[in-house]
């Protein structure tokens, strides 16, 4: 990609944007843009397009129709979606792989695939398996269905389940008693049948041979008809349509049988009668009295004390058999959701292997991408390593990352959620950023990276990292680079580590927000990161610079002498003010550019001023004159800092001067004075409503001119971001007052 032409309207707030970047020779853009101009918008645009679910609209008005064209090399191609990457500042769900997902070593798309597959088969699962809960009394079936079939060695409960389908599918029982109640979780009931056994033998040995000279039970070499199969009988014939069809029942003790009712009054007589045999008594009374030992037992006494519930005891000698026959019994009520659980899994399975096959075989990039993070980064109280666990689906070995905090192992979940600060989670979020772009190398993935203030909350040390990985990154072949960011500072750093030479000029912008559209404007051009160098050099002849760097010249004053005579005349011209008679200041409408030229000559090292008319012109009409000139300007340009210096030191007199025409108390004031002025208007006029409107004007002057005049060369962000319109609206408004 040597080129790449944008061309937006109506995109998440972006009324109009067309410029084309052009990558030809160097592959990295940097942007600054003010908040609320363009960055989110511009980011989550090709967030939109690169997800490919949605398309970018306008989110206020829907009548509206958006353009969102990303057209390659002077053609109407649309970049490929693939071939975008946007790096959000920060982003909480790089952590959602939480407990029950493992943090997969795979880039976010394989991630995003997994975690869709997770909960996809989680949902269906959690849904079809949560009545359970109702049917058996049991909270942790899916744990006790995996107990259960343990000896199947399948990896996980769709395979178990679905290698168990068939018998879950054939079975014909049914149990109305509680799975916990003979299968408890402390295993007090499995331990009392093994400690009686021998009893429980000659009650099965009994109760065979009742069953066994019963005309009505049987049983033979190969086959038994006991009470389980006579209840198993019964249940099939519920309804009674068997007998409404004119069939019937033959049996040899009772002959022929023509209703489901008789049938049972039958069954019921007969297992009374083996379980009130006496000898079979005597020995349930020898398993009944031990049964009081704790409150397990007594749940399983009150079981088996049921007559029907009894013949449970002749399966209970092989356990875990039997435990297998209750739950497929339980399971063939939910029958169909389970075949359509094991279909959706058939189907995600070998999407689900090949992304483990692929975190494996990339494992050894993964670990130069954690070197590289441990490397860059300082202060970091968290270290990574990796190591193999058990998928949290599949249940097979796959790298996985493990966490220790200050040498000690913690939990991913626990780790981001309890222990790390809000700038160790960014650390945090960052080394998932450097996976994701080790991956597009590993990959040879071409793409264009769109980077949201990344370094944004990061300390200096660790910015500085960030920005060295960027210029790293500027260098691959295959990468391509719009970084935006709304921290002034940051987007100097960022101009000046990365951008070679000219290229400061022709890949940096300030982002300007016109009204119908958004203008990016060459930052190197005007020179916006150094505009005092520019200005030092026209100072002694371009009235702009020199009204600009009053503001400058004074702080530098503080700064080496203190409050000293040059600093309180700069001060008469900020601020409208009386002649200082104690102090030999004159009053800031007689401050002429001649009184100027020693205080810059000595501050600003021999600069000789060559003006005309400088013993005649007083300071503060040059400020007005040249607001005239400013305020005539159309779609001026909003990064020129000395329009938006002389407005803002033009607003401040006027507001200062209306005041004093006010208020009743005119005392000097030392210094700044704009504050205690305002204060005491609203002392004196606040309760007045036909003021309501003026002090309103008068709090945007307070708010707004203080952080455009007080300017050093290392934080004039605030100028940077305040619109010149803004300030031109207020001009004229303070100007209206009478």
């Amino acid at each position: 990609m040597k080129k790449l032409s944008v061309n937006l309207e109506h995109c998440y707030g972006i009324k109009k944007l067309i410029k084309d970047f052009d990558f030809s020779e160097f592959k990295t853009f940097l942007i600054y843009a003010p908040n609320g101009v363009m960055k989110t918008s511009f980011a989550k645009t090709l967030k939109v397009i690169s997800a490919g679910k949605e398309t970018p609209c306008d989110q206020m008005d829907d009548t509206v129709s958006p353009v969102y064209n990303f057209h390659v090399d002077d053609s109407t191609n649309q970049i490929d979606p693939k071939e975008i990457c946007v790096i959000d500042p920060y982003n909480e769900k790089a952590f959602e792989s939480g407990d029950k997902i493992l943090t997969l070593l795979a880039d976010e798309e394989s991630r995003k695939t997994y975690l869709e597959i997770f909960r996809e088969l989680d949902d269906l699962k959690r849904s079809t398996l949560s009545i359970l809960k109702k049917l058996t009394g049991s909270s942790n079936y899916e744990v006790e269905i995996l107990d259960s079939f343990s000896g199947l060695e399948k990896k996980n409960i769709f395979e178990i389940i679905q290698s168990i389908l068939p018998d879950i599918k054939a079975s014909k029982e049914s149990f109305d008693f509680k799975y916990n109640d003979v299968f408890d979780p402390t295993g007090k009931v499995k331990t009392f049948l093994g400690e009686n056994l021998t009893l429980l033998q000659k009650y099965i040995e009994k109760y065979e041979e009742l069953v066994s000279n019963s005309q009505f039970f049987g049983k033979d070499t190969d086959n038994t008809f006991g009470t389980t199969e006579a209840n198993m009988l019964n249940g099939s014939l519920e309804g009674d349509s068997y007998f409404k069809t004119g069939h019937k029942l033959l049996l040899k003790s009772h002959g022929e049988v023509g209703g489901r009712e008789v049938f049972s009054k039958i069954l019921k007589e007969e297992v009374d009668k083996i379980f009130n045999d006496s000898d079979l008594k005597e020995i349930f009374k020898k398993i009944d009295s031990k049964l009081d030992a704790n409150k397990e037992l007594k749940s399983f006494k009150k079981v088996i004390e049921n007559n029907k519930n009894k013949y449970i005891l002749s399966r209970l000698t092989d356990y875990n058999k039997f435990r297998q026959e209750v739950w497929t019994s339980f399971l063939r009520q939910i029958e169909p959701g389970l075949e359509s659980l094991v279909e959706l899994y058939e189907l995600k399975k070998p999407e689900l292997e090949k992304i483990i096959k692929n975190a494996e075989a990339s494992q050894p990039q993964w670990e130069s991408a954690i070197q590289e993070f441990d490397n860059r980064f300082l202060n970091i109280p968290f270290t990574i390593e990796i190591k193999n666990k058990a998928d949290a689906i599949l249940n097979a070995q796959a790298p996985a990352v493990n966490f220790k905090f200050k040498g000690k192992d913690v939990e991913r979940k626990k780790l981001i959620e309890n222990v790390l600060s809000q700038g160790e989670r960014r650390a945090f979020y960052l080394l998932n950023v450097i996976f994701e772009i080790k991956s597009r190398q590993i990959q040879k993935q071409k793409t264009l990276f769109v980077i949201d203030d990344i370094a944004d909350s990061f300390d200096y040390k660790n910015k500085y990292a960030i920005v060295e990985y960027l210029n790293d990154l500027s260098k691959d072949g295959i990468f391509y680079s719009i970084i935006l960011t709304h921290n002034f500072d940051l987007f100097r750093t960022l101009q000046s580590r990365i951008l070679p030479g000219k290229y400061q000029r022709s890949h940096s912008f300030v982002a300007e927000n016109l009204g119908d559209e958004i203008r990016l404007v060459e930052a190197g051009s005007r020179n916006v990161t150094d505009p005092f160098s520019s200005w030092r050099l026209g100072i002694n002849t371009n009235k702009k610079h020199l009204i600009a760097c009053i503001p400058f010249v004074r702080c530098l004053i503080d700064f080496k002498e203190g409050k000293s005579d040059g600093y309180l005349l700069l001060t008469h011209i900020l601020h409208y003010k009386d002649e200082d008679k104690f102090k030999n200041v004159k009053a800031t409408a007689d401050i002429k550019i001649a009184d100027l030229q020693p205080i810059f000559k000595e501050v600003l090292s021999g600069i000789s001023f060559e003006f005309e008319n400088m013993d005649t012109t007083a300071v503060v009409d040059i400020v007005f004159r040249l607001i005239k000139e400013i305020k005539t300007q159309v779609n001026s340009d909003s990064i020129v800092l000395e329009d938006k210096i002389i407005l803002a030191i033009g607003i401040r007199l006027k507001a200062e001067l209306y005041m004093l025409s006010k208020i009743s108390n005119k005392k000097s004031i030392s210094g700044s004075q704009t504050g205690v002025l305002f204060q005491e208007y609203k002392d004196e006029f606040g309760k007045d409503l036909t003021h309501a409107e003026v002090i309103k004007i008068l709090e945007s002057v307070n708010i707004m001119t203080p952080e455009n005049i007080h300017l050093n060369s290392f934080m004039y962000e605030p100028i940077i971001d305040m619109g010149i319109e803004e300030l031109k609206s207020l001009y004229e408004k303070i100007s209206s007052v009478k």
